[in-house]
């Protein structure tokens, strides 16, 4: 299939969640995108890139999704366009932070029906392929589940699909009869310590780091590491989001939807890496993932623009001091990075991280490889104007180093 043509719509269709309804107003006040790179060497051209997410985004609709209708009516359609691969040099970019990596800041506007999802092909000595989505159309699962069927359509293997149009609320709703207690109550701390904004427009920064060693446990001793890091500065409580992946635990189900649920554990002085692992454990045991925000029986009915001007009225506060809404950090781990997963006849991928959305105080995507650690910190820029998150990340490598 030649890169110019492109399937007819399928019927899928899917109703926007609140969950996804709440992270497109995320995106109003500043860009909510996932991100995923590979990295690795061959001769991949942009044609077979291209002509393999055609045939990966027509077995899994929900990458060639638009918005239509408003309110608690919104829903995500096919629209039959497959993402587009763009073929783009990046000469100052080396992929560890953001400079130089203008193209990402490219917003992907889905209130006026633009597309949810793209491709970057930046050819070199180290081939890199960048895939953005949508974080109110897809979550992080759902992006890695849709790269490795387009690598599967590269190594002419079938792809595995998805056109369940199950929502992240539907299946919560089948749990609230199991759901035991109500999820930790905290005033979170950031990290870091904000430097002064003097009105500036939020930006968000971030950093890759590779530790030289595969290390066992790591969500955890990240949570560990950066509550002691924050009480170094400031006295307070300090938490995380630690995201829950439904699929396969709640339901036996293929998505590229959000099936992501939430548990939040708090660190305190004397917690453990091992104590935050009983929390996430007896989280997932009382079905905490599956509680529904009482503020998510509204989010539906409340229009995009107050919604999104609620946020960045509060932003300041919510970001940047003690509070009860957002915690210090979200902490993912996307598990054992797997070559075969990510290669191809074309392409040897090397590594695929994960670069995280930008939202919250702070947000850390880890990836583990047999023989060393990928690490992404994502953080407002305020919290880097003096070099605060680049401290923290010394402090890091050497804590893990040592």
């Amino acid at each position: 299939m030649s890169s110019n043509q492109h399937p007819k719509p399928s019927s899928y269709s899917r109703r926007m969640s609140a969950t996804e309804r709440f992270s497109l107003a995320i995106n109003e006040l500043y860009r909510y995108n996932i991100v995923a790179l590979a990295e690795g060497h061959g001769s991949i051209t942009h044609k077979a890139l291209q002509d393999a997410v055609i045939v990966a985004a027509e077995k899994n609709p929900g990458a060639r999704v638009r918005l239509k209708s408003f309110l608690g009516f919104s829903k995500w359609v096919d629209s039959g366009l497959a993402p587009v691969v763009h073929e783009i040099d990046t000469p100052h970019w080396d992929c560890f932070s953001e400079r130089g990596a203008e193209f990402m800041d490219t917003p992907f506007d889905a209130l006026h029906g633009d597309a949810v999802c793209d491709l970057y092909l930046i050819p070199g000595k180290t081939i890199r392929i960048v895939v953005r989505v949508l974080h109110a159309a897809m979550d992080a699962r759902g992006l890695q589940h849709f790269v490795k069927d387009i690598f599967r359509v590269l190594r002419n293997e079938p792809p595995i699909g998805s056109f369940s149009s199950l929502t992240d609320t539907e299946v919560r709703l089948r749990f609230q009869d199991s759901i035991q207690g109500q999820p930790v109550e905290m005033e979170c701390m950031p990290i870091l310590q904000p430097s002064a904004r003097d009105g500036e427009k939020l930006s968000y920064v971030w950093r890759r780091i590779i530790i030289n060693k595969n290390i066992g446990n790591m969500l955890p001793k990240m949570a560990v590491f950066l509550a002691q890091h924050a009480r170094a500065h400031s006295a307070g409580e300090v938490g995380f989001t630690i995201p829950v992946d439904m699929r396969g635990l709640r339901t036996d189900v293929d998505t590229t939807a959000n099936m992501t649920g939430y548990l939040r554990v708090k660190v305190d002085s004397d917690t453990t890496a091992r104590s935050v692992m009983q929390q996430i454990n007896q989280g997932i045991k009382n079905h905490l993932d599956c509680v529904i925000p009482p503020i998510f029986k509204w989010v539906p009915w409340i229009p995009m623009s107050i919604l999104s001007k609620d946020m960045r009225n509060n932003a300041d506060n919510l970001l940047y001091e003690k509070n009860k809404v957002i915690p210090s950090g979200g902490i993912v781990s996307m598990g054992m990075f797997k070559s075969e997963d990510y290669s191809c006849p074309q392409f040897k991928a090397s590594t695929c991280i994960g670069i995280p959305g930008s939202v919250g105080k702070m947000n850390v995507v880890i990836m583990n490889h047999p023989e060393h650690t990928e690490v992404v910190f994502s953080t407002p820029a305020a919290f880097n104007k003096n070099g605060q998150l680049d401290r923290l990340i010394e402090d890091f490598r050497r804590a893990m180093s040592a």
